[in-house]
């Protein structure tokens, strides 16, 4: 039950950020939810404490969102920079403050969402 709750909130937050940042950073959005599941999600390797895969609560999604915090972290990071050089490159300039932010929330949030309900689902 609580994986069907964490889908379903992640998964609206993920569709408002898609649609808030809109069809133009479609690719940057894609790009990152399938990245998040390569940056270490739905992988166990034995931290975690007394917690073992299958065993769904809220100590286990936390010790599976902060296994690979460092990846993640580097693959925003990186979208980020993707995202701006992208732009850059289409305009033939550097893009202005809204189109940062937007590109910002693409790159957080596409990957921080996929990673937050590919947790609930770690077995």
């Amino acid at each position: 039950m609580l994986q069907f709750i964490f889908t379903v909130v992640f998964g609206f937050l993920w569709w408002w950020v898609y649609t808030r940042v809109g069809a133009g950073l479609a690719w940057l959005m894609i790009l990152g939810s399938v990245l998040a599941v390569c940056a270490c999600c739905c992988r166990h390797d034995g931290t975690g404490g007394d917690w073992r895969p299958g065993d769904f609560n809220y100590r286990g999604w936390l010790a599976c969102m902060t296994r690979c915090w460092r990846p993640t972290v580097l693959l925003m990071f990186s979208l980020f920079v993707l995202g701006v050089l992208v732009a850059w490159f289409t305009t033939g300039m550097f893009p202005p403050a809204a189109d940062l932010a937007n590109i910002l929330l693409a790159a957080v949030g596409a990957p921080l969402f996929v990673r937050a309900i590919c947790c609930a689902y770690e077995s």
